[in-house]
């Protein structure tokens, strides 16, 4: 629908006292390990570049350990692409000069 840009996807692991390993990644990753949490970073999700892949492996653990995976991504479009054309003022006169910038950012996106 639109491009992303600053993609970081917070996996939670099992309590680990080494990183897991890094198997394969589309991106970058860190390691989070006051909490516990696999961090996968992707600059830039586009029509060029609309999948990606991360394989890590860590110790046996419930699959329930992995969840809730959280999102966070910035984009400059919104669902709606709505736009302000015009400003009116309340007292009448010439309309103020005015720009605008879009951009819509995640407060709370989560893979349960």
């Amino acid at each position: 629908m639109f491009d992303l840009q600053n993609v970081v996807i917070s996996i939670p692991l099992p309590a680990l006292r080494e990183a897991p390993s890094i198997r394969q990644i589309d991106g970058e990753w860190r390691f989070d390990s006051r909490n516990s949490i696999l961090e996968w970073s992707i600059v830039l999700i586009d029509n060029s570049n609309r999948s990606g892949s991360m394989e890590f492996v860590v110790p046996p653990a419930d699959s329930s350990v992995f969840f809730p995976i959280s999102v966070r991504f910035t984009a400059t479009s919104t669902y709606s692409d709505l736009k302000v054309v015009n400003i009116i003022p309340l007292r009448g006169g010439a309309p103020p000069k005015f720009s605008q910038r879009t951009n819509l950012v995640t407060e709370n996106y989560q893979v349960m």
